[in-house]
Order: structure tokens, then C-alpha cells, then sequence
């Protein structure tokens, strides 16, 4: 009978979810009817900023738009494109998603297609129903490679996130000081970054 629940909780869970860790895809989506948006910047040395949008299209599709502008160069704009395969159910069996990263092929990673596969843990001993994310997959294109992320919860307001995309490391913290806002800091090679992100409903 804990079936119900743990699907319950899941669906739950993924009001807060979108199809990226920090850069690399993961097989979870946002909801039907969601938009996330978030800021990034590196402020301190190369001075880059980024635009992202996702849109959960149906109950299925994910579409993220890009928009990335680089210090003394023109904004490039590119999207990611997801399916959803498979819903992960926490603690029971992990979601599979496929898609396209840069579609367009127009950023210095390139377009590549892959597979992923995310596996969700209960955080028993934490309160407030929370999960650590596993997210293992491959990518073939502009580079043919692995990569593995996970999203580590120390309370609902605080996290460790790592990765490797195939190209760098990855590293850092999130915050959530409201329902559905983020602000993380991020290291990745000798920049840091800075994001804030939001979820609304439309």
C-alpha cells in the first residue's frame, strides 16, 4: 500500500523539478502547464550571462530555450528539446528521458543527442519529504561521452549539486528561501557562476 503514496509524493516533488542538473539533462521534467526561467552569470571573470526557459509540453515534452551572450560577441540562441519516456517513481524504478542538447548548434558544447536515466532516493532521515537525484547518461554529437550528475539534499532550503557533462566539472550550492525560487553558486573550471530561477504556473 506505500505504492499510492510514493507516487503521490513524486508528482508532488516534481512541481519543483526541471530537465537540467547544471548543465546536463536529467529525466525529469517540468509539469504540463510550468514555466521555469533562470538567470545565470559570471561575474567575476569572463563577465558571460545566460537565459534559460523551459516549458512542460504535455505530459511528455520539455522545451528549453537558451540565450547566452559572451563578453564582446553577439547573444547566440539555441534550445534543448526532451522526451520523457519514463516518470520516475522515488525509491521504486528511475525515469528515462531522451533528447537533443543545442539543437541549434550554435554554442562552444555543440549539439548532441542522449539518453538518461535518473534514479530518485528517499531522504528517510531528513524531513519534509525530500530526495537525493542520481542522474547517469550518454551523449553522442559534437562529443560522443558519459556524464553523471546528482542533486544532494541537506534540508528543503539547502543542496549539493555536482557533475560532469563529458566537457568539465561542475560543483556547487542551492538555495531555496521560497516555494519554487532557487539562487545557486556555482564553481565550473576557474569560473563561478551565479544563478536564480523560478517556477510559475500559466
Amino acid at each position: 500500500m506505500r505504492l499510492l503514496p510514493t507516487l503521490l509524493l513524486s508528482l508532488t516533488a516534481g512541481i519543483a523539478s526541471a530537465d537540467q542538473l547544471i548543465d546536463i539533462p536529467t529525466a525529469r521534467k517540468i509539469p504540463f502547464e510550468d514555466v521555469r526561467y533562470e538567470f545565470r552569470a559570471a561575474p567575476v571573470v569572463s563577465g558571460d550571462l545566460a537565459h534559460f526557459l523551459g516549458i512542460g509540453v504535455g505530459n511528455s515534452f520539455e522545451l528549453d530555450l537558451r540565450d547566452v551572450v559572451k563578453s564582446g560577441m553577439n547573444p547566440v540562441g539555441t534550445f534543448d528539446f526532451s522526451y520523457n519516456y519514463i516518470a520516475s517513481v522515488p525509491g521504486i524504478s528511475p525515469g528515462i528521458s531522451l533528447g537533443v542538447l543545442d539543437a541549434s548548434n550554435l554554442t562552444q558544447d555543440g549539439r548532441r543527442f542522449y539518453a538518461v536515466t535518473t534514479f530518485r532516493n528517499p531522504m528517510d532521515d531528513l524531513p519534509g519529504n525530500l530526495y537525493s537525484d542520481i542522474s547517469v547518461g550518454i551523449q553522442t554529437g559534437s562529443l560522443t561521452s558519459p556524464f553523471i550528475g546528482i542533486s544532494l539534499p541537506f534540508s528543503k532550503s539547502f543542496y549539493l549539486i555536482a557533475e560532469h557533462n563529458g566537457f568539465r566539472l561542475s560543483s556547487g550550492v542551492e538555495l531555496r528561501p521560497a516555494p519554487h525560487v532557487a539562487v545557486r553558486f556555482i564553481t565550473r573550471d576557474r569560473e563561478t557562476l551565479v544563478s536564480i530561477s523560478a517556477m510559475l504556473k500559466f
